[in-house]
């Protein structure tokens, strides 16, 4: 993993801070951090984009 990377659902990694990535959504830019291991699978959970996203939380 290498800040730059983004995953199958446009989030890309803007920070490595130890076992935790920083993400940023491509699409409308929300911020958040998940564990390394999680990075492949973490979709934006926003308002505008969760739902476009396969959510159905």
């Amino acid at each position: 993993m290498k800040v730059g990377e983004q995953n199958l659902f446009g989030m890309r990694i803007t920070a490595l801070q130890g076992r935790m990535v920083d993400l940023e959504c491509a699409t409308c830019h929300t911020a958040g951090s998940v564990p390394a291991e999680e990075f492949q699978s973490t979709r934006c959970g926003s308002d505008r984009c969760g739902a476009t996203q396969g959510r159905t939380e």
